[in-house]
């Protein structure tokens, strides 16, 4: 238990520079958490199991691929936007900010969730195509 202990005291030190990272960048804990609990995940599955596989880092690609998907598909999406219909993309670019301040607390806070489960749905829904 110990050895435990003596470990976790190590990898807090050697992380103490990037906790203003998480700080700014909260979302990188939940990464951070993810890649533990993948890397942790073959202990806990031989624990259970001791026949178990396990996955190898090969099972990232497909989320990489999704990624890089949902942003070369949002650069077509802005490129065609510009040359079919140039009058939202404007407004995009220019208006939007001051708009969105003027909006009602609520208002504000179901565009910003439909938004982010949107994206979230994208690359879940491209990783499982992909």
């Amino acid at each position: 238990m110990k050895t435990i202990i003596d470990r976790l005291k190590k990898i807090a030190i050697k992380l103490k520079p990037l906790w203003g990272y998480f700080k700014v960048w909260r979302e990188l804990s939940s990464l951070a958490v993810g890649l533990l609990l993948w890397i942790q995940s073959a202990t806990f599955l031989h624990w259970i199991d001791p026949t178990a596989g396990t996955y190898d880092a090969g099972v990232f690609q497909v989320y990489l691929f999704a990624i890089i998907g949902i942003f070369i598909l949002h650069g077509i999406v802005r490129i065609l936007m510009k040359l079919i219909w140039p009058t939202p993309e404007d407004y995009l670019d220019h208006q939007f900010m001051n708009d969105f301040k003027t909006l009602t607390p609520w208002q504000k806070l179901k565009l910003s969730t439909f938004i982010f489960f949107a994206f979230l749905f994208a690359v879940a829904f491209l990783a499982r195509t992909l």
